[in-house]
């Protein structure tokens, strides 16, 4: 019976996360034990209520009728459960990090993140997720996304970024986000936050 209830306390939480998001045992750590839960998730792999990604990472079912084939974890999504299973803070950098803005179209062979953890490189489905170390004061204290939008404008330069480049990380951006950036931004380059209250005014967000 106790085996069931964890079972549908599990299934519950799945269904009521985004398709996107890759789950790691230590998500359900809260709702039973490391035994427990690892059971459960193989047993709902079973019954295909999820999908082994990779090892002790799984995700929904998302059957794409136009590519008649299912649609795989994103390289960012599996990135994102690394740093959880390791209690590291990340953030995208370089060509990640404008193509999971929108910036770019192009797909990057390689998705590098910056990181307070350990060197790492994982291959999925030939792209290969690169964790590198960087210094505690450009990582830890960041939110994933403030983190992301400094590293999108380093890489772009100031010389590269406009309002149409502004106006469209903006539109990426919640009211939460606003709140993190207008408080962690700070800390960045001198130029980098100065494009950052420029993006916060053009969303909207009074930073004053």
């Amino acid at each position: 019976m106790k085996r069931n209830i964890v079972i549908d306390q599990i299934k519950n939480r799945i269904t009521n996360t985004d398709n996107s998001r890759v789950f790691i045992i230590t998500d359900f750590l809260d709702l039973a034990s490391y035994d427990a839960v690892r059971k459960a998730l193989s047993r709902l792999t079973q019954e295909k209520t999820l999908i082994r990604v990779m090892r002790g990472m799984y995700k929904k079912p998302n059957y794409n009728e136009f590519i008649h084939d299912e649609v795989p974890a994103s390289p960012d999504a599996i990135a994102k459960a690394i740093a959880r299973n390791n209690n590291w803070t990340i953030g995208p950098r370089g060509d990640a990090a404008l193509n999971i803005l929108g910036l770019t179209t192009q797909v990057p062979n390689v998705y590098n993140y910056i990181s307070d953890g350990s060197h790492k490189e994982v291959d999925y489905k030939g792209t290969k997720i690169v964790f590198t170390k960087r210094s505690n004061k450009d990582v830890s204290g960041y939110s994933y996304k403030t983190i992301l939008i400094i590293e999108a404008l380093r890489t772009l330069g100031s010389e590269r970024i406009d309002d149409n480049i502004r106006m469209r990380i903006a539109q990426k951006c919640t009211e939460s986000d606003y709140e993190l950036l207008n408080k962690e931004g700070i800390k960045s380059r001198k130029w980098i936050y100065e494009e950052i209250k420029k993006i916060m005014t053009l969303g909207g967000y009074n930073y004053a």
